[in-house]
This record gives C-alpha cells, structure tokens and sequence, in this order.
C-alpha cells in the first residue's frame, strides 16, 4: 500500500546516486562504496512507500542528511534527525516522514523493537494525531 504518492515522487526526485546491498552499513565509512551511497535492502516490504525501491531511494536521503549534518546514528541521533529530516516537506508529507523516522526510533527506545508493519502503524499515529 503506498501510503502517500506525491511522498514517494519527492523522495525519488531529492534520492542521490545509491546501491542497495543485504548487509546494513554501520558507519559513515561504509554508506559510500565505488563513489555511490550503499543502502540496506532489508525490511523494504510493508512500508509506507508500497515499494522497495522507493524505501531504498528514502534511505539514501536520509543518510545523505546524515552525512551533511554529521548527526551519528544512535536512536538519539535518529530522533533528531527524523525532526529535521519532516522540516524539509510540508503539511500531511512531513508528518509521515517524521513517523517514518524519528517516531520509529522513538518506538524503538521505548520497545526495544523495531516497527514490523510500518504501514498500520503509521496509520495509527496519524489518527492519534487528528490526520
């Protein structure tokens, strides 16, 4: 299900060159590989976008963010991130953004768990919202 389709055309328009990879990088060294950015293709299915290949393109932006603000990846570094990360779109988009980003990293320091269904459970934190 793809959540928000004018999300996924920003994401693919603003997406830097990028390679997907099944190992996750784990530092700033390991997000280049041969002058393209590497993204983890795992748990690219059940997302807000309704494609991989939109997942894969947001988390190269995402990590680009990363890598032009030099904010780390630890969940505080994440949550952080996700707010400035949603500042850059508008309205509805920017709230699936921050949940996409920052929301789930909060859920993950609260559960220790990281969101399975990213689709339902965005959806519920829209209509915890009001969206």
């Amino acid at each position: 299900m793809v959540l928000c389709p004018r999300l996924n055309e920003i994401i693919l328009a603003r997406a830097p060159s990028f390679s997907v990879a099944d190992a996750a990088p784990n530092c700033e060294r390991d997000l280049w590989t041969m002058g393209s950015m590497v993204v983890w293709s795992g748990a690219s299915d059940r997302t807000v976008f309704g494609d991989p290949a939109v997942n894969w393109a947001f988390r190269a932006v995402h990590d680009a963010m990363h890598l032009a603000t030099g904010l780390g990846f630890s969940p505080a570094e994440e949550i952080e991130m996700g707010r400035r990360q949603a500042s850059t779109f508008d309205g509805g988009v920017a709230d699936i953004v921050f949940l996409e980003t920052a929301g789930q990293a909060e859920y993950f320091l609260r559960t220790g768990k990281f969101v399975e269904d990213q689709v339902a459970w965005t959806l519920a934190r829209l209509k915890e919202m009001g969206r």
